[in-house]
């Protein structure tokens, strides 16, 4: 796997992972505040972090010739 594609997969990591540590933490104190906080950040995050893993092993595969 090249640098390129690495990169692009991590930051997918990090993204996801993010969303996933504020859904968490604010599933510590639930209130009404930390669910809209949960659902505007961290819901968005995930999502977004899943299309960008998506996206680079898309990428990396038509790169190989898979598609």
């Amino acid at each position: 796997m090249s640098d390129d594609n690495l990169g692009k997969i991590r930051r997918a990591a990090v993204v996801g992972g993010t969303g996933l540590v504020v859904q968490l933490g604010a599933a510590f104190h639930w209130t009404p505040a930390t669910f809209i906080l949960s659902a505007s950040v961290g819901l968005p995050l995930v999502l977004l972090g899943g299309a960008l893993f998506l996206a680079a092993v898309w990428g990396h595969m038509r790169d190989k010739g898979a598609l």
